[in-house]
């Protein structure tokens, strides 16, 4: 599977997730109703990605809201490029926020001081 798309909705975010880029982008709203249902065939992508990648992989999250939920969801896929650094792969996640989005911004921080991964907290560049 080179490729994987979904469209954002009012509940879910855009998800791009392109092998041959090398970089995954998640944008948007996440409150979906059933989160580990929404993500599952995320995590799956990633996993397959993994196993057959050995170049850097680079994650970029652009959220505007996530519930409580996604935020469980978020550090799960965190501990999961965590797994993968520690195995010998280049990773690296960088979270994007408004500029005058405080709360967005010690979201990305807190979330991604609970791993060690590489990674960058910025603010959006348009």
């Amino acid at each position: 599977m080179d490729r994987l798309l979904f469209e954002g909705t009012k509940m879910t975010p855009s998800i791009i997730l392109d092998k041959d880029a090398g970089e995954f982008f998640i944008s948007g709203t996440s409150r979906p109703e059933n989160p580990m249902e929404f993500y599952k065939p995320i995590f799956e992508w990633l996993e397959a990605h993994f196993e057959s990648n050995s170049s850097k992989t680079v994650l970029k999250v652009q959220l505007d809201y996530f519930n409580t939920s996604t935020s469980k969801i978020l550090l799960d896929l965190f501990e999961l490029f965590e797994a993968k650094a520690e195995d010998g792969q280049d990773v690296h996640v960088i979270w994007y926020f408004e500029e005058d989005d405080e709360e967005m911004q010690e979201a990305g921080e807190e979330l991604l001081d609970l791993v060690s991964i590489s990674y960058e907290v910025k603010a959006k560049d348009y």
